[in-house]
């Protein structure tokens, strides 16, 4: 499947409900490693947004109109955006 595909399946996953990246990797049957970049990907134009719930654990959920222009706006101005790397290995 196509990276386009593969991202717009990730956008309806995240639509039904925040998703982790070891649960959005397990429901697309791919490896956390593809699935990061992905959510990297979606994170910097502003689609999506991480969040940590009370376990500790990063979930990713869609961004809403405000939130999206917020983000566009700090890009704009050259202000670093925050995203976590994933550097392990796949397992």
């Amino acid at each position: 499947m196509s990276t386009a595909k593969l991202k717009k399946e990730v956008l309806k996953h995240l639509l039904v409900k925040p998703l982790s990246l070891t649960e959005l990797a397990a429901a697309m049957e791919l490896k956390e490693k593809r699935v990061f970049r992905f959510l990297r990907s979606l994170f910097e134009r502003g689609e999506i947004i991480p969040l940590r719930g009370p376990d500790g654990i990063r979930k990713y959920r869609l961004t809403t109109e405000e939130e999206k222009a917020a983000a566009k706006k700090k890009l704009d101005e050259g202000e670093e955006v925050d995203v976590d790397e994933k550097d392990e290995e796949d397992e």
